[in-house]
């Protein structure tokens, strides 16, 4: 093999030095290390660094810091989304058709004001609205007369039909007769006024024969004086027997005549006593005949009074509150409505405070407290153009129906909206409610984030 040429460091200094193959040296030419080298890399190697190379470390430490200090200070609310539907602090009344029929008369107007107990429509029925209105004003009446026994029997001769309550009418009509005729038989109270008299004299007589027995009393204690005092005068001889037998003979009559006094007042009050049952038991039959009527006419009162109900549940749509009429459809006479559609609603116009009912799902319902600030965009006024309501949470549902949670919303300014646009309030009015939560970190959130992925980890490897 051949020899390996070693090149020294001063082989390399000195360009006069080489080596023969036999180990000996010879001078040759070496190009020093910076002739080596290109002048690219020599403007490469000479060149300053500029500072984003020289600060390069401290600057991204820099925005490391910044980042977590944004990240701490910086926060900002979630907002939970739901459906909504506006509505007042006190909802609209609606009104349903109970029975299929035809509509045959409509008496009030959409959008027009109405009184409590005002009637405005009618569905096809037996009985008119007049002798709906005259059993009315006849049950008024009847309960007058009750109450004043001197008011005039409320018969009529009126020949209205009522359907399903002729027969209570018939019975009440029938009761009140035999009323009338009780309260002013003369005879059972002239019976009962006699029992009464005859009751006072008894006593006014058993009072006067008391009053006897005591002085017959009295007489028989002066009697057995004297006669205790013969007694004694009889034994010394002083007076006959005769007069001694006189005087005894007298004591005991006395004494009979007390006991005759006792007997005769005992027989008064025995008198008596069956006068007050007598009495008692006439006007007990006269008191119970005239509840028994009243029972019964109050009873058919009311059968009348349930009918008139019924009729205006079925046949009629009564405005049970005062307020304002909507017609939730269109509808026209001799229409015919099939059972259990809404018709109209009743919107009170007194002190008028509009909420939002939202239905929120049960994920994030834990965040929404009362206090916080909602939106409310309505479907039938894009957001875009009349921006949205604003409201606060004022009431919390504490158990879910159906994975849901009822939240209710008060409107602070109404139906002004964020553009200052005053909405048109219908019933019911649908839309989205946006829940602003309390604000959470930037960093907590990402914190958050890694519990999240650790769980899942968690989860794996269990």
């Amino acid at each position: 093999m051949p020899k390996t040429t070693e090149i020294t460091k001063d082989t390399l200094n000195n360009p006069k030095l080489d080596m023969k193959a036999n180990g000996s040296a010879k001078k040759v030419a070496v190009p020093k290390i910076e002739h080596v080298r290109s002048d690219e890399v020599q403007e490469i190697i000479s060149a300053v660094p500029n500072w984003m190379i020289r600060w390069g470390i401290t600057l991204i430490f820099g925005l490391i810091v910044m980042l977590i200090a944004l990240s701490w200070f910086v926060k900002y609310p979630d907002i939970i989304f739901g459906n909504a539907t506006l509505t007042t602090l006190e909802p609209p009344v609606k009104l349903v058709v109970r029975s299929s029929g035809k509509l045959t008369n409509i008496l009030v107007k959409d959008g027009s004001v109405v009184e409590k107990n005002q009637i405005i429509a009618e569905m096809e029925n037996p009985v008119t609205q007049e002798g709906v209105q005259f059993l009315k004003n006849y049950v008024i009446t009847t309960k007058n007369y009750l109450q004043d026994k001197n008011a005039s029997l409320p018969i009529t001769t009126e020949n209205f039909v009522f359907g399903t309550m002729q027969t209570n009418f018939n019975d009440l009509q029938k009761n009140l007769k035999n009323y009338d005729e009780h309260i002013k038989n003369l005879y059972n109270t002239f019976k009962i006024s006699n029992l009464k008299k005859k009751k006072q004299q008894y006593q006014t007589s058993i009072a006067i024969s008391t009053k006897q027995l005591e002085l017959i009393k009295q007489e028989l204690i002066n009697g057995e004086d004297k006669y205790q005092a013969s007694k004694i005068l009889y034994k010394k001889g002083v007076i006959s027997k005769m007069d001694f037998y006189n005087e005894e003979t007298t004591f005991r009559q006395k004494q009979m005549d007390v006991e005759n006094a006792k007997r005769t007042i005992t027989d008064q009050q025995i008198t008596l006593l069956n006068l007050v049952q007598e009495l008692s038991d006439l006007e007990f039959q006269y008191h119970e005949k005239e509840r028994t009527l009243v029972n019964n006419i109050y009873a058919n009162l009311l059968e009348l009074e349930n009918g008139i109900e019924n009729w205006q549940q079925n046949f009629s749509f009564v405005a049970p509150v005062a307020g304002k009429l909507v017609w939730l459809e269109k509808i026209h006479q001799n229409q015919f409505i099939e059972a259990g559609k809404s018709l109209f609603a009743i919107r009170q116009l007194s002190d008028e405070k509009f909420i939002a009912l939202a239905t929120i799902p049960t994920t994030g319902f834990g965040k929404i407290k009362t206090g916080q600030q909602a939106r409310i965009k309505l479907n039938n006024y894009p957001s875009y153009e009349f921006g949205h309501l604003e409201g606060v949470v004022s009431k919390l549902t504490e158990i879910p129906n159906e994975n849901s949670y009822q939240v209710e919303i008060t409107l602070v300014k109404g139906m002004t909206s964020s553009y200052n646009k005053l909405l048109t309030f219908t019933p019911e009015m649908n839309g989205t409610a946006e829940i602003v939560t309390d604000d959470l970190r930037v960093m907590q959130r990402i914190f958050n984030q890694f519990n999240k992925l650790f769980d899942r980890r968690a989860i794996a490897n269990n």
